[in-house]
């Protein structure tokens, strides 16, 4: 069964094209990855430090795999100094 996540990130005042490389690094490297079924992020053309990634997983097996890689360790690492407040992720069941 498919595991469906959607994240919400805001960048720091004057971060959004540091935090922007970070998370296209993330797109780029979670995109190879057997479990990854989609991993979409997309800018808000209204607030441009928010940023939305739609993600979908083979299994939580492979979820848990992705949240173990060494490139999501980095991303946490630098994470402080790029964003604002926390992540919103949401784990959800597709409906429709």
């Amino acid at each position: 069964m498919s595991i469906y996540l959607t994240a919400f990130v805001k960048s720091k005042p004057g971060k959004s094209e540091d935090l922007k490389v970070q998370l296209l690094n993330l797109v780029a490297n979670s995109t190879k990855e057997a479990a990854c079924i989609q991993y979409d992020l997309h800018q808000s053309n209204e607030e441009p430090d928010v940023f939305i990634f739609h993600e979908e997983w083979e299994s939580q097996a492979g979820l848990d795999v992705h949240n173990a890689s060494p490139y999501i360790s980095d991303f946490i690492t630098l994470a402080p100094d790029l964003i604002e407040g926390n992540i919103s992720i949401y784990k959800t069941s597709k409906i429709g």
